[in-house]
């Protein structure tokens, strides 16, 4: 069994949307938990911040690829909410 861990997060946004800069501390935060001996024990941790599209989903497949059935898997993702308000008019 092995223990991997991919921590993404996002907290530049373009389009006038607001940063998060929460997002790399609590990537950074994770990773120190899950690598440490004593409390995570994980054998992989990949911190990802402010990745483009491509490369989170390339490291996402890379996450769930070839693994066994009792492989622990992690995918923390930090971003920003977002509320969207649909009105359908008919």
């Amino acid at each position: 069994m092995v223990k991997v861990a991919l921590l993404i997060g996002v907290g530049e946004y373009g389009n006038g949307l607001s940063s998060l800069p929460a997002a790399p501390k609590d990537v950074e935060a994770m990773r120190e938990v899950l690598e440490n001996i004593e409390i995570g024990g994980f054998d992989q941790v990949t911190p990802l911040i402010n990745p483009e599209r491509q490369a989170m989903e390339e490291a996402i497949y890379r996450l769930f690829a070839n693994r066994k059935k009792d492989d622990l898997l992690l995918l923390f993702f930090q971003v920003m909410e977002l509320k969207t308000i649909v009105a359908i008019f008919i």
